[in-house]
């Protein structure tokens, strides 16, 4: 654990009973000494991105409760040194903003001197929020029934999604009813265009704060996620790359560039070695092969260009493939496809890039607990066992001209 009077690392977990207009954290009371924050101080939470929050104590069975969200993780590098971070428990938009990675989620807090704090997070005189159209045609006055109380006394950022609720009146008289024949009021989603005063990162919402409204497009309302691609698509640059690790081998062949993302392409190849004669015993053949059916690899992973920008936002996904055991060598082949989507796009100028291959992760679960056989008969659940983590750390890195 790195830390210094001004700043320490911490591993991030979500906020029980999460109101996801709330933006705070919650840490120990001995790392609330070490930043030198009081209960309700303001902090910086910087992961991928940055976000303001407001820091109090956490106790120590909302510490145990985050713990035990972790699954097991095996790393498989020898040398690997275990690295134990405190916790930091965060709401929504906090987590949201931060962006830290979906396995370490680690970030860093910073204590915000007082003397800055006006500087860099002014009370707001307007916010702007994003609306749609014809959301006027479904909810006529919607505007002048929203509650935005939940909003008072948060900080709140560009981008920023918020999801508020309208006056009870207005919300029963326009209540929806699901598939399930159940009904729910409804709520108003947007998303934050900007604020004011001006040239600022963040903004305090206050009572006195004013809310106006700004008509978007649904491409603008959906914020990071990309433009259809058939109508953003710009080029495809080959990537003939491969390295072997572990017992995968990894094939990189595109990278797709779109208006606003880009989609990095590759193909991995696993052959894991059985039991011996597992094939004498076809009921527990079928078990260990089923378990391992859906072992694909999943690639952390960044790009680099010759210009110094870090492409390292969004998350890989599995594209699909086949699975199945292998008689003639003993062995379980696991042939899929993958791809990492990034929300943003490369640098036109860009003549050189370098791809980062930081760790490669395998979740391991088996599929199904089933409980043995009684007499009588009993009902019992059929449920999934926990996952368990197959972690190895890179670095791979490999470099493609344009």
């Amino acid at each position: 654990m790195e830390e210094n009077y001004n700043s320490i690392t911490f591993r991030s977990y979500n906020l029980e009973n999460d109101n996801r207009c709330k933006t705070i954290v919650k840490i120990e009371s001995e790392y609330m000494d070490k930043l030198g924050v009081k209960e309700g101080d303001i902090i910086k939470v910087t992961g991928k991105d940055s976000a303001m929050a407001f820091c109090f104590s956490a106790n120590q069975e909302e510490i145990e409760k985050a713990k035990s969200q972790d699954p097991t993780i095996e790393y498989l590098n020898s040398d690997h040194k275990e690295v134990e971070y405190p916790i930091v428990i965060m709401s929504s938009p906090v987590h949201c903003n931060a962006c830290p990675s979906r396995r370490l989620r680690l970030v860093e807090l910073e204590k915000l001197p007082s003397r800055d704090f006006k500087n860099q997070i002014p009370e707001a005189d307007i916010v702007t929020l994003g609306t749609m159209k014809f959301t006027e045609n479904t909810m006529p006055g919607y505007k002048d029934n929203i509650d935005f109380s939940p909003l008072y006394g948060q900080i709140v950022k560009k981008q920023e999604r918020v999801n508020l609720t309208f006056f009870p009146d207005f919300a029963q008289k326009h209540q929806r009813t699901s598939r399930g024949g159940h009904t729910h009021p409804p709520n108003f989603s947007s998303m934050i265009i900007d604020a004011t005063p001006e040239n600022h990162d963040f903004w305090l919402v206050t009572k006195n704060t004013k809310f106006e409204f700004q008509e978007i497009s649904m491409d603008e309302f959906k914020g990071k996620i990309s433009k259809p691609e058939a109508l953003s698509f710009i080029k495809t640059i080959p990537i003939p790359h491969k390295f072997h690790a572990q017992d995968t081998d990894i094939v990189f062949t595109s990278l797709e560039v779109f208006d606003n993302a880009m989609k990095l392409r590759w193909y991995s190849l696993q052959r894991i070695k059985l039991p011996e004669n597992i094939f004498s015993n076809p009921s527990k053949a079928n078990e260990i092969t089923m378990n391992m059916s859906h072992e694909s690899a999943e690639l952390t992973l960044e790009i680099k260009d010759d210009l110094g920008n870090i492409y390292a936002d969004g998350h890989s996904a599995g594209g699909g493939g086949s699975s199945g055991p292998d008689p003639t060598t003993n062995e379980m082949v696991l042939d899929h496809s993958g791809e990492h989507r990034f929300f943003s796009t490369l640098d036109p100028n860009a003549k050189e890039i370098t791809i980062c291959v930081k760790e490669m992760m395998w979740v391991k679960r088996n599929r199904r607990t089933i409980p043995p056989p009684s007499t009588p008969p009993k009902m019992y659940p059929i449920t999934d066992s926990p996952p368990k983590l197959s972690v190895l750390e890179g670095q791979w890195e490999f470099k493609v001209t344009l």
